[in-house]
């Protein structure tokens, strides 16, 4: 099992901070002076409210289950949805851009969980199926259910878990509720790029109310966010022992290109959500949902890199030996040729989902209910790259005093440069890199659309079984993505070129690298002033696919309400049947002809599961052991199932190779085992601990596997000696396991003492390991997602109006899915984090303000950097530093109001 221990260095997984501390006897002081006035009656609602609900769903429920609810309408406990969830025990999320934005759960990547919107598989806007929860705006969600361990009537559910947002019942609220919030926003990295601002602005509006003497509700929400992105980084390219250092350092590893940048983003999101609840009678009751969200962000990148192969020497090498490999740390670079650079991107993300559910009762024991849904998702991208510098790739034009010094452990490297990057008389407009273009742009496509059907029948039943539940649901999917790669040459036959005044800016500041600045300018203005498009390059064809999912289940489930002995026993049994019918699609590509594939595959499963909950409250007061086990199956990456593939005949063997997805994958397919202990100690409090095994008896990773060329184009004179040959494609091969514990504790002090009434702490801590080797069973690289320790810490205190919140999320080291060259997925060692929240409130709760409180947030207190190591390590198994960033704290305040 995963230690609980250090995973990074001397940084322990769960420590008070001193700022944490101070916040804690700050609160006594307040909670000493509020209790002179306390009111006799005291109304539990805000930070404890939603911990009380939360405590109440988890120990109602038949499954193992983790919960979040909103402290009131419109106020989840996080600024983003994503973080809220990555408190929970056994979650964690990965940050990208700054923001909280994929969810691990129980050690596993993304890409085994599924996410519901109201119990509806959605829809993504990333590559694959896993969600990005950056798309849903916290403030137009009620509450979040994480199921650990899979039930019957869940037609949706993920091998590691699953993930239901859950929004508003109008019908469920009693009277007319409006709320109103405001919040401005400041980001401490100020602004690094000229004009770009660090401040925005959050605004949200929610409505809720009845009709038709309460058989008709209404709720309608929307949601603004315009916040800023500021972004210092500085990242590694590859490191090598090609350095020309003379006898003696010939294994010597040195870094062989690098880049510093300084990026700025405007991220703009609006989100609508309403809902219709008609319930005319006892007997019938129908919802419909309708969602819709457009997340608009734009980013302009400045910085230098450089690469230090080729004719680059050193001066004053320093050597350092770290995990058995000796790398150069610092010294001087002499013949270097830097590269600065202009980037300008955008992206544009559409989210709708809409589902409509009626549910009639047909008898006092009879019930049935139908549900449709549809989801869909839209990504429309670019990215573009403008290259300036002392000259042509090769052509002698260099700085021959570029100074560096790398820490190998944290903390940024410095770079002294000995020319004026910023001079636009000696930085130009050219191929620096000597890569055969002058400037690029992508401009990647996302489609995804999912609609599903699901009719289920239940009766209620005398006995051990409590009730049955059969149904059946039909859903198709179809997800397609391409990609255009647009090249170009500067005019006058790719001509060095001088950046006109009026298109240069303020100079963009790298001094926490040690570059005192590079040249700024109109990255848009240059590609339309000064380039020629050149042909469309078709190395990306293999990047355009679609892939088309239909998915059959059918199920029965029984729920149980019984007892053995003194032991009151509570559950649901249940199997499933899967047929899944897929059909992946992909170019053929070879040199520059394409030819369209297609491939076709089918499969089925069955699913059993079965949970149990035994109440021990005769041994032990509300104590609970539940169990879960089942049959659990996660549907491959869709970009793995593309029949995409690239290939060519070799000159020395005659033999066909390449490369490419693979339409006929399978799932990933495991056996689960749950126990969890669970004791509670009133309405606020509780202690649990679960431990899980997963055993996969499969897992997707690419291998070297013959293949049939037959009909592949040939765009070479080599004549094949046959068309059977071989191919690096995903394929299902061996599996193992993932197995963990999770401790988790919530306590409300005035339980123990009077005077610590108000007071509270949420802590939980997760320790995972795997067998599995995601690249192959001999290889070494560890489970994507796995971090062997996350831990969460939450200190709170609510009284008379006043709250505030301190809290603590750790995540060790893991092997992280990062966006690679040319926008593709790649992997990154992602070193530990602990980033530290703060929440401060006050509302008033009688007078003429009345239900208007403030909100002071400081998200990110320590601006915690993240850092990663290279994703392939050496020989020896250490890895080699690749990336330093910080993205600023994140400052809020805020007005609510509710009516």
């Amino acid at each position: 099992m995963a230690s609980l221990g250090n995973a990074r260095g001397a940084r322990p997984a769960l420590t008070v901070t001193p700022i944490a501390a101070a916040c804690a006897a700050l609160l006594w002081s307040f909670a000493a002076a509020a209790q002179d006035g306390a009111p006799s009656t005291v109304v539990v609602t805000g930070i404890r409210g939603s911990i009380e609900s939360s405590i109440a769903i988890k120990k109602e429920s038949d499954s193992i289950v983790e919960a979040i609810t909103a402290e009131d309408i419109g106020k989840l406990p996080d600024s983003s949805i994503a973080e809220s969830i990555a408190r929970l025990p056994g979650l964690t999320a990965q940050r990208v851009a700054g923001r909280a934005q994929v969810i691990s759960l129980r050690g596993l990547a993304p890409d085994f969980g599924v996410t519901l919107l109201n119990g509806r598989e959605q829809t993504s806007t990333s590559n694959d199926r896993s969600a990005e929860f950056d798309q849903y705006p916290s403030e137009l969600l009620s509450g979040v259910t994480v199921y650990k361990t899979p039930d019957a009537n869940m037609t949706a559910a993920g091998l590691s878990g699953t993930i239901d947002l859950r929004t508003v019942r109008p019908l469920d609220r009693k009277g007319r509720t409006i709320a109103f919030n405001l919040r401005g926003e400041h980001n401490s990295n100020k602004e690094l790029n000229s004009g770009w601002s660090n401040k925005g602005k959050r605004v949200s509006v929610s409505y809720i109310d009845q009709y038709l003497d309460g058989k008709l509700g209404l709720a309608i929400g929307y949601a603004h966010l315009d916040t800023p992105g500021q972004q210092k980084e500085y990242k590694s390219w590859w490191w090598g022992t090609d350095n020309n250092l003379g006898p003696g350092n010939q294994d010597v590893t040195a870094l062989k290109g690098a880049e510093v940048t300084a990026t700025s983003r405007k991220q703009v999101r609006d989100g609508v959500l309403a809902v219709v609840d008609f319930k005319p009678n006892r007997d019938l009751r129908s919802t419909l949902d309708l969602y819709y969200s457009e997340f608009d962000q734009k980013e302009i990148m400045r910085g230098v890199m450089w690469n230090s192969a080729g004719t680059v020497t050193y001066r004053d090498p320093r050597i350092e030996s770290v995990g058995g490999i000796r790398m150069l740390t610092g010294g001087t670079l002499v013949n270097l040729e830097p590269i600065v650079r202009n980037d300008y991107n955008t992206r544009k993300d559409e989210m709708s989902a809409v589902g409509w559910n009626t549910r009639l009762r047909l008898n006092e024991r009879w019930s049935v209910d139908g549900d449709l849904s549809y989801s869909s998702a839209k990504r429309r991208e670019m990215t573009s790259e403008t290259y300036a510098g002392l000259g042509p790739g090769g052509t002698g034009a260099a700085d021959n005093n570029f100074g560096f010094d790398i820490p190998l452990g944290a903390g940024l490297p410095r770079f002294t440069p000995s020319v004026d990057l910023a001079n636009p008389a000696l930085i130009r407009l050219t191929d620096v890199g000597g890569w055969g273009h002058d400037a690029t742009q992508h401009h990647p496509i996302v489609e995804d659309r999912l609609g599903a059907a699901k009719l289920n029948v239940r009766g209620e039943l005398d006995g051990f079984f409590r009730d049955v539940q059969a149904g059946l649901s039909y859903s198709k999917r179809e997800k397609s993505h391409s990609d255009v790669s647009q090249t170009f040459w500067l005019k006058n036959n790719r001509a060095l070129t001088t950046v006109p005044a009026d298109l240069i800016g303020p100079t963009t500041s790298l001094a926490w690298a040690g570059i005192p600045g590079v040249l700024s300018f109109d990255p848009r203005a240059a590609l339309a002033t000064f380039y020629d498009k050149r042909p469309v390059d078709t190395d990306v064809a293999q990047q355009d696919w679609e892939v088309e999912e239909e998915q059959a289940i059918g199920y029965l489930r029984l729920g149980i309400d019984s007892a053995l002995g003194k032991v009151p026993l509570r559950g649901n049994l249940g199997v499933q049947y899967v047929r899944v019918d897929q059909t992946g699609m992909g170019k053929a590509v070879s040199g520059n002809v394409i030819t369209p594939l297609r491939g076709d595959h089918s499969y089925h499963d069955w699913l059993p599961s079965l949970n149990l909950n035994f109440d021990l409250g005769n041994y032990v007061h509300d104590t609970y052991l539940r169990v879960g086990m089942a049959k659990t199956v996660a549907r491959p990456r869709m970009s793995d199932m593309r029949a995409g593939v690239s290939a060519g005949v070799s000159t020395t063997t005659l033999r066909w190779n390449g490369g490419g997805g693979n339409p006929k994958l399978e799932p990933w397919r495991a056996n689960s085992f749950d126990l969890s202990l669970e004791h509670y100690l009133g309405k606020g409090s509780y202690v649990s601990a679960a431990y899980f095994f997963k055993d996969l008896k499969s897992y997707i990773y690419n291998q070297q596997r013959e293949f049939d060329y037959t009909g592949f184009p040939n765009s070479s004179a080599v004549v094949p000696i046959s068309n059977i040959g071989t191919i690096n494609q995903p394929a299902n091969g061996q599996g193992g396991f993932v197995r963990g514990i999770e401790i988790t504790a919530a306590l409300q002090f005035g339980m123990l003492w009077e005077r610590l009434d108000g007071f509270g702490v949420q802590a939980s801590a997760s320790g995972t390991e795997s067998s599995i080797h995601p690249n192959g069973p001999n290889t070494k690289e560890k489970l994507p997602g796995l971090s062997g320790v996350v831990a969460n810490l939450t200190m709170f205190y609510e009284k008379n109006g006043l709250s505030a919140r301190v809290a603590q999320r750790y995540r060790s080291a893991f092997r992280g899915e990062v966006t690679g060259l040319f926008a593709q997925r790649a992997f990154s060692e992602i070193l530990a984090e602990k980033q530290v929240d703060l929440q401060l409130g006050y509302e008033f709760q009688d007078g003429p303000y009345k239900n208007l409180s403030f909100l002071l947030q400081v998200n990110n207190l320590g601006n915690e950097p993240y850092e990663t190591r290279q994703g392939s390590p050496f020989a020896s198994g250490a890895n080699a530093p690749e990336r330093y960033t910080t993205y600023g704290r994140q400052v809020l305040f805020g007005v609510n109001y509710k009516l």
